[in-house]
């Protein structure tokens, strides 16, 4: 069977999806720009005689930077927006919605029916989640942030419409946010510092993308990108949708989607 390699070159990170059809069949990620000693590597390790890597989608900043073949395998270069549609349509039902890829910035792409539209985007990303982090408390590496994340306690940082309101308002529960960081001081442990910055990141990415999307008639919005993999995102994600009344989907594999959508093209 001959199967399809996407190639996701991004600024920071390489992400790796191998298809049959449009089936996915493994994926991996490699930190920095790709080495195409390891890609043979891994070609080797997941191929048979059977089954072989016919064309290379290759997508992403880094894509320009290659010519002709990989590893003796031909190659084809993808629009990164367009991954990213045909990432959203592989995994929503409805015939619109909007695809925000959480990198290192973040992107939006509409999806209505067959056409995929760039709509814009933001600087504000995993890149500034982790520049921050690392600014903050020296020597953290990405790791480090998930776990310090996880132990911390969100409502000694953010101040909520409860601090300050003892009632809900229409259409904001006690619960929301008013102020991120709003009651970080100094003795600020870093597990609550971590998990701040978290919230603050996922949480105005999807207040955008819900905005964003107010403009096209669009109610759901496909997240996929690294950040898709930090341990809050969901729980971030469920509380907007019921605040706006919207749905967030993170499918399976969301961090390697543009990747699997390069392969689909």
């Amino acid at each position: 069977m001959n199967m399809t390699l996407g190639l996701d070159l991004g600024i920071s990170a390489t992400k790796v999806a191998l298809m049959k059809g449009d089936k996915v069949h493994d994926v991996a990620l490699w930190e920095g720009e790709l080495q195409t000693s390891r890609l043979e590597d891994y070609i080797k390790s997941v191929t048979s005689a059977r089954a072989k890597v016919r064309k290379i989608m290759l997508t992403g900043v880094g894509s320009r930077c290659i010519l002709g073949q990989l590893c003796g395998i031909r190659t084809e270069r993808v629009d990164e927006f367009k991954a990213n549609g045909m990432a959203g349509r592989l995994v929503c039902e409805q015939e619109k919605c909007i695809v925000a890829s959480m990198g290192t910035g973040t992107s939006f792409v509409l999806v209505d029916g067959s056409k995929s539209v760039h709509l814009g985007g933001s600087a504000l990303g995993g890149g500034t989640l982790f520049k921050i982090f690392q600014l903050l408390l020296p020597g953290g590496c990405w790791a480090h942030l998930r776990t310090l994340s996880e132990k911390g306690d969100l409502l000694r940082i953010d101040t909520t419409l409860g601090d300050v309101c003892r009632l809900d308002l229409p259409g904001l529960p006690v619960s929301s946010t008013v102020v991120n960081f709003g009651k970080a001081n100094q003795s600020s442990t870093p597990e609550d510092i971590a998990v701040g910055l978290v919230n603050m990141v996922v949480q105005n990415i999807g207040v955008m993308a819900y905005l964003t999307g107010g403009g096209y008639g669009v109610k759901t919005f496909v997240m996929i990108g690294r950040m898709t993999t930090l341990p809050q995102v969901n729980k971030i994600l469920e509380r907007l949708s019921k605040l706006y009344n919207i749905n967030f989907i993170v499918p399976e594999h969301a961090e390697y989607m543009t990747a699997i959508g390069a392969a689909l093209l």
